[in-house]
């Protein structure tokens, strides 16, 4: 059977959370005798190599940002851009075209959908709008829900009509599709409540990497005699919130050896932040920003932390940060946001599950810092459950079902109204 991922992030070469979902879920499907073609949708990066195992659709000749509605509310753009922008093909007929073609192209049995902003694109198609093709939604947060979070927590406008539309797309999405892939129970709840006509659970995971060489290989500025903890994250919101207000308290009570340390784009939004607030005299000597890092020296980070911070307050879906912390073998402290979705690893060692609250999460930062190195049981049952072969196995086992479906002669059922903003 033929699989068509669609999704707004290239896969191959995957950097932040919702790159490496897409990126194991095509291998893992693959791996399990499936046929997928690849194709993504965005602004083509002025880096970017071209592979012909995954195509880009470069929306840089639409333009969306120069409507009246996106011009008057700029800002918005950081919180919806990624609906606005591939909403903005249908207006763009090249664009559009050359999507078309590319879905062709593949002569797809499926099509698995990487989030939902790509529905209207598909919506339109005659295979799909006549249930020819199934598509199947394979989520990564309740985007409607996300969405209104990050506009009140950043406390950016963004007009209710464009999160309205935003709603009405993703519930379309979700009653037309042949299935919605959910991260965690809750989110699969919300998706049943819109009428979804089959919801599977296939949450984040994360892969075993050995590195033990890499022990005492400390990236500048970090030298022999530091504990640090470490915390990794974009510039999503949720990461930056999290650490403002779960980590940064921890800062005034740093002993002089100890450190906090962030990798990945999150640092430099942190960084402008506690500077805005006035928090700089607690930078010097206790806070040391990485910034995006290649693998080598994300993996030098991670073999020499004291402890992995995981401070999520907020967001849909399960965080991919959470498992790979979780099978890092280094201890962990986690609030108890971070730990959706993720059951059966209360008993784990060196594990501390802080709260969401402030205070709490500050002393147990302090106290893992304090602490003799903790090492997680490697071969704690639970473990192997969060290794992305098994997380992704209930979307394989979707799709066998949808294609004994298909060769019983039972189409998908053809519905959809597709709101545009």
């Amino acid at each position: 059977m033929r699989i068509l991922q669609f999704s707004t992030h290239t896969t191959l070469r995957p950097r932040h959370g919702g790159q490496l979902r897409s990126h194991h879920i095509a291998r893992v499907i693959e791996e399990a005798g499936f046929s997928v073609s690849r194709l993504a949708i965005g602004f083509r990066p002025p880096d970017h190599r071209e592979d012909k195992r995954e195509p880009l659709i470069d929306i840089a000749p639409t333009s969306f940002w120069t409507r009246p509605d996106y011009v008057a509310q700029p800002a918005c753009l950081s919180v919806i851009g990624d609906f606005a922008s591939v909403t903005g093909v249908l207006d763009c007929p090249p664009v559009l075209a050359e999507c078309d073609r590319l879905v062709a192209q593949a002569e797809a049995d499926v099509i698995l959908l990487e989030h939902p902003w790509t529905w209207p694109l598909v919506a339109r198609l005659p295979q799909v709008a006549s249930g020819t093709v199934p598509v199947v939604y394979s989520s990564q947060n309740v985007e409607t829900q996300l969405k209104r979070r990050i506009a009140r927590d950043t406390g950016i406008s963004v007009p209710e009509h464009l999160l309205a539309a935003i709603e009405a797309l993703e519930t379309d999405l979700v009653r037309s599709a042949a299935a919605v892939v959910a991260c965690t129970a809750a989110d699969g709840a919300a998706f049943t409540a819109w009428g979804a006509r089959e919801v599977v659970i296939a949450p984040n995971g994360g892969m075993r990497r050995d590195r033990n060489h890499l022990l005492d290989v400390l990236p500048a500025p970090l030298v022999p005699g530091q504990r640090y903890a470490l915390v990794v994250g974009s510039e999503h919101p949720p990461n930056v919130s999290g650490f403002l207000e779960l980590v940064a308290p921890a800062l005034a009570g740093l002993r002089p050896h100890h450190r906090i340390v962030v990798a990945g784009r999150m640092g430099a939004p942190v960084l402008e932040e506690m500077q805005r607030v006035g928090a700089a005299g607690h930078l010097s000597g206790r806070l040391e920003v990485m910034g995006e890092v290649d693998t080598i020296t994300l993996d030098a980070l991670i073999a020499n932390a004291h402890v992995l911070l995981v401070p999520i307050l907020y967001g849909g879906g399960s965080n991919v940060k959470t498992a790979e912390a979780l099978l890092s073998g280094r201890a962990v402290v986690a609030s108890a946001t971070a730990l959706r979705g993720f059951d059966g690893f209360e008993d784990l060692a060196g594990l501390t599950v802080a709260g969401d609250a402030p205070a709490s999460f500050r002393e147990a930062v302090l106290a893992a810092l304090e602490r003799a190195p903790e090492r997680p049981d490697a071969d704690h049952p639970a473990l192997r459950s969060l290794l992305w072969d098994s997380t992704v196995q209930p979307i394989v086992e979707l799709l066998r079902r949808i294609g004994s479906r298909a060769g019983a002669g039972e189409p998908g059922e053809a519905r959809s109204a597709v709101a545009r903003p």
